[in-house]
């Protein structure tokens, strides 16, 4: 590797960490990181630590890569191995986060991209024989990743219930059913179902939200010590459901789904606002899936794309089997 292309390096790395420097500004001023395409969002609501942090490791990372290979043109050979070392280090990390986003979040967050590519850059620049190596990283990520079943993994190994992805619980008085609603703070669809539970007689109604909630004022509702917001988008893709709101009805041969803001108000008033329920589901929009009963209508929004309608405010602010993922 020649003398310009390690200077080369030092600069697109300082470029780089000056870029996470400003979506560390942009998270400190606003509260959130600036996304640059739906997918920025998705994947920062599945991530475990607040965004600002996975920032700062990238800033430093950059950093370090910047000065490691200003020291290598002047000390020589020990800070050139050390140098290619933290490059490949960064593939493999990046691999691992794009690999996540393919097979988990089925959705690329662009931010995410560009530092991909900046890393691959640095890469390629530091000699043909560096790339090669940073491509097998990368081919070997992904291949292994795609043989991995990541959804029942995270369940299991966590010992994860389906209340485990619970916000909160509304209890009624002598309930007769378990409901799980799945929903979203950006779905009006989801709103309107939340705001036709003003009362019940026979039902008690378990919150489970895609994304982290801020708050959450539907009175009656007890909040739970912790939750899981992406064990509820887990859920919904073993069970192959890309929309919400989703209404889980909890039964003793397992579960039934409602799907659809019509269905599941039409549900909700004829199940739990009576004490003699009524024939409430419209078997016309029944199907199956994987033996579980689907009941589906119009009025749903993609887990993965916004659904907000203008004039509508937010919210205020993831196959299941009962054998797999228990409800207690």
């Amino acid at each position: 590797m020649n003398a310009r292309n390690s200077k080369l390096i030092s600069f697109i790395s300082f470029a780089a960490s000056i870029l996470i420097g400003i979506q560390i500004l942009v998270i400190l001023i606003r509260g959130e990181a600036a996304c640059l395409n739906q997918g920025c969002k998705i994947v920062e609501n599945l991530i475990t630590i607040p965004p600002i942090y996975f920032n700062l490791v990238g800033f430093f990372y950059f950093q370090t890569v910047c000065w490691l290979f200003f020291l290598a043109r002047r000390k020589g050979n020990l800070f050139i191995d050390l140098s290619r070392l933290f490059l490949l280090t960064g593939v493999a990390v990046e691999s691992v986060l794009i690999a996540y986003q393919i097979y988990v979040a089925d959705a690329l967050c662009a931010y995410c991209l560009i530092l991909f590519s900046i890393v691959l850059l640095l890469n390629t620049l530091a000699g043909w024989k560096q790339f090669i190596a940073g491509i097998s990283i990368l081919s070997g990520v992904i291949l292994i990743s795609s043989l991995l079943s990541y959804g029942p993994t995270a369940l299991l190994s966590k010992q994860q219930t389906i209340n485990s992805g619970t916000y909160g619980t509304r209890t009624c008085v002598n309930p007769q059913k378990e409901l799980y609603l799945f929903f979203s703070a950006d779905c009006p669809h989801c709103k309107n179902v939340i705001q036709a539970l003003e009362s019940c007689s026979s039902c008690n109604f378990h919150f489970n939200p895609i994304e982290k909630l801020e708050n959450f004022d539907l009175k009656g509702t007890k909040r739970t010590a912790s939750y899981d917001p992406q064990l509820n988008k887990i859920l919904l893709k073993l069970l192959g459901i890309d929309s919400i709101p989703v209404l889980l009805e909890k039964n003793q041969s397992g579960f039934s789904i409602i799907k659809g803001e019509k269905q599941i108000i039409h549900y909700i008033q004829q199940a739990c606002y009576q004490a003699d329920p009524l024939l409430y589901l419209n078997r016309q929009g029944q199907s199956s899936q994987d033996g579980i009963p689907v009941f589906s209508e119009a009025g749903e929004c993609s887990v993965n794309i916004e659904c907000e309608k203008e004039g509508q405010k937010k919210l205020p602010t993831e196959k299941l089997p009962e054998a797999s993922v228990p409800a207690h």
